[in-house]
């Protein structure tokens, strides 16, 4: 065919109609583009028609419903959904464990103990004179004229002044070097260390520790309910739990094997044998801390504690008595019994986690005690055992016995050897059996 010509309609190829394409009409795909659906829609549906033979078979159900194809959209909530679950798991296994792995094993830690006597030196026993007759002594019912004043739990908050040194009715008048000591009366003697932060506990934290520390040397060295009364429950309310069962067992039956000592945990006389001649107790010391490892604060006491003790009075039996007078001047007849100086030294390592200061208790790892007069071969695992002089001293003397005594069933002798100061707190506490240096003793 010549150049410029048309095909004849069917023969081939696409033609215009002869009277042109219909006005508006823009070709039949454009016309149904809208209501095409492409591939991946299709393959997405939910809901499937069947075929005309699947109909036929499968009853009058015309559809099926189709599972979740792989696509973008689903696999995406799959891998959402699954990382949410892991999550949860991991939150829900970090809050069951127990957010200080230090702290719960460091609560159930065996305490080690070690209690050693001082035995008296060659110059005797420490003792200040005769105890002081009820009518004239105001010691016994915690108001001595020597303190400030007295605070409940037998301890006082100011050391005496100079003029306080002077009265007589105070057993501790003149007796114990204050200025080469720093003795003071009660919980005075406690001071606090300036708290600083460390690497992982804050300033208030340890203040916290050490605030814990003071109250339980003040309960556990100072208490008259605790020293003489057999109160043991105001000492064990402040250790961690786990401690508890080491701490009854030591109370219950104690025994001298460095883990059930009842005096490792606290200060404590044989009522039956020993009373507080003064409910005023001179204390010198000081406490120290430091971090042991990201969980746990270490805190370190080491203090000296004055006693004034005096024998208990024997037990009145009942027996026909004489006169009034006669009775009275049978009692001003009797001999007064004399006031010892009763030395302890105690050294005590504790250790807190943040959840034994969340708990406001302590973990004691450590407790090293000496004590003295007493006899080497004392059994003090339930009670510390002082020693008397064997004669009372001569009414309104002070000084040594120059003869010492003991309790009923101790009979110490004058001791020589190495004496050891338990008011140096320089010096290490652990020895076997020491004798009471005569530099720690009054002058």
């Amino acid at each position: 065919m010549p150049p410029g010509a048309t095909y004849p309609c069917g023969m081939g190829g696409r033609a215009e109609p002869p009277e042109g394409a219909p006005e508006g009409d823009s070709g039949g795909e454009e016309e149904y583009r809208s209501v095409v659906f492409d591939e991946s829609f299709v393959r997405a549906a939910r809901i499937q028609e069947l075929s005309a033979q699947e109909r036929m078979s499968s009853g009058t159900r015309p559809i099926r419903r189709r599972g979740i194809r792989n696509g973008g959209l689903p696999r995406q909530a799959l891998a959402l959904m699954l990382l949410v679950s892991l999550a949860f798991a991991a939150a829900v296994y970090m809050g069951t464990r127990h957010p200080y792995p230090e702290a719960a094993t460091s609560s159930s830690a065996t305490l080690t103990m070690s209690v050693i006597p001082l035995a008296p030196g060659a110059e005797g026993i420490p003792t200040i004179g005769p105890s002081p007759s009820p009518t004239a002594s105001a010691t016994a019912a915690g108001t001595t004229p020597g303190s400030t004043g007295s605070a409940s739990g037998g301890s006082t908050t100011a050391s005496p002044s100079p003029s306080a040194s002077n009265t007589d009715s105070w057993p501790f008048a003149g007796t114990v070097p204050y200025d080469s000591y720093m003795m003071v009366v009660g919980k005075a003697g406690f001071p606090l260390p300036m708290p600083h932060h460390t690497a992982d506990f804050s300033r208030d934290q340890v203040l916290h520790a050490l605030a814990i520390v003071a109250n339980y040397l003040n309960t556990s060295s100072l208490t008259p309910a605790v020293l003489t009364g057999g109160d043991t429950d105001a000492v064990r309310d402040w250790l961690a739990p786990g401690q508890y069962e080491q701490f009854d067992q030591s109370v219950t039956n104690p025994q001298d094997d460095q883990e059930h000592d009842a005096t490792g945990w606290m200060v404590r006389f044989d009522p039956t044998k020993v009373r507080l001649a003064s409910t005023d107790v001179l204390t010198g010391g000081a406490i120290s801390y430091q971090e042991l490892n990201p969980n746990t604060l270490q805190v370190t006491s080491d203090h000296t504690f004055v006693y004034a003790l005096t024998p208990a009075p024997a037990p009145v039996t009942a027996s026909p008595s004489p006169s009034a007078s006669g009775s009275a001047a049978a009692r001003r007849a009797a001999p007064q019994e004399p006031i010892i100086l009763y030395t302890v030294r105690r050294v005590l390592r504790y250790q807190f986690s943040l959840a034994d200061l969340n708990a406001n208790e302590l973990e004691i790892v450590n407790s090293v005690v000496q004590a003295g007069p007493m006899a080497c071969g004392s059994d003090a695992s339930a009670y510390l055992q002082p020693v008397f002089p064997a004669a009372p001293a001569v009414p309104g003397a002070k000084g040594r016995a120059a003869t010492p005594g003991a309790t009923p069933g101790v009979s110490p002798a004058p001791t020589t050897g190495t004496g050891v100061n338990p008011y140096d707190h320089h010096s290490p506490a652990w020895a076997v059996c020491g004798v009471l240096a005569t530099g720690s003793t009054p002058s």
